[in-house]
């Protein structure tokens, strides 16, 4: 059930509320400041000076786009070019100072196609006796190994008896045949002593030691 009020007693409430509005209105405007007033402009200088609309903004100019440039690409460099492996270096040996070797006389050789002396006997040996009194000539044949260490100890005895020595191959026939016009058949090894002038002292066939061939070199001497 709703209830009605009646259209007469309405309207003084109505008339109070307009007159509480006019009421509070002037209220607000004594409060205000007077300052504030004296900026507000007037009806009649609005007039005077009517605004003028605000300027359109000038539209922005589309940026350029930026292109990024693109690098040149790099050029390859060219492959350098593999260095053979160095070679090891061979290790340096010490060198060693060989020990010089005594000095090995060799037999005096006479000469091939040495002419002889009024003797007949062959000129080397003829020169050995003018210089020593006592000569021990040693005839041998080189391809016989007996031959060789004969050879050897007939230079040995002669060094003991201070006796010159001389060596003579039984193929120089140069100065074989001379010999064995004189003295026949020589065989090898075979040794002859001989003492100044032109004398032979002994002969002695194959082998002969140190020893006999030095005491045989002594006995020679005058």
């Amino acid at each position: 059930m709703s209830l009605r009020l009646p259209t007469r007693a309405l309207a003084p409430v109505i008339v109070l509320a307009i007159l509480g509005g006019i009421v509070a209105t002037f209220m607000v405007h004594r409060t205000l400041p007077t300052t504030a007033q004296g900026d507000l402009p007037t009806a009649a200088e609005l007039a005077k000076h009517p605004q003028q609309p605000a300027k359109p903004k000038a539209k922005a100019k589309p940026k350029k786009p930026v292109v990024a440039k693109t690098a040149a690409p790099a050029k390859p460099k060219p492959k350098a070019k593999a260095k053979a492996p160095a070679r090891p270096k061979a290790a340096v040996k010490p060198r060693v100072a060989p020990i010089p070797a005594a000095p090995v006389r060799k037999p005096v050789e006479a000469p091939k196609g040495d002419p002889v002396d009024a003797n007949g006997l062959p000129l080397v040996l003829s020169r050995a006796l003018a210089k020593n009194p006592v000569t021990v000539v040693a005839l041998y044949d080189p391809s016989a190994e007996l031959d060789e260490l004969a050879l050897a100890e007939a230079r040995a005895g002669a060094a003991d008896a201070k006796a010159a020595f001389l060596a003579i191959n039984v193929f120089n026939e140069p100065q074989v045949r001379p010999l064995a016009q004189l003295l026949g058949v020589l065989n090898s090894p075979s040794l002859l002593v001989y003492k100044r002038p032109n004398t032979l002292f002994v002969r002695i066939d194959g082998f002969s030691d140190r020893q006999t061939v030095a005491q045989a070199a002594a006995n020679a001497r005058p």
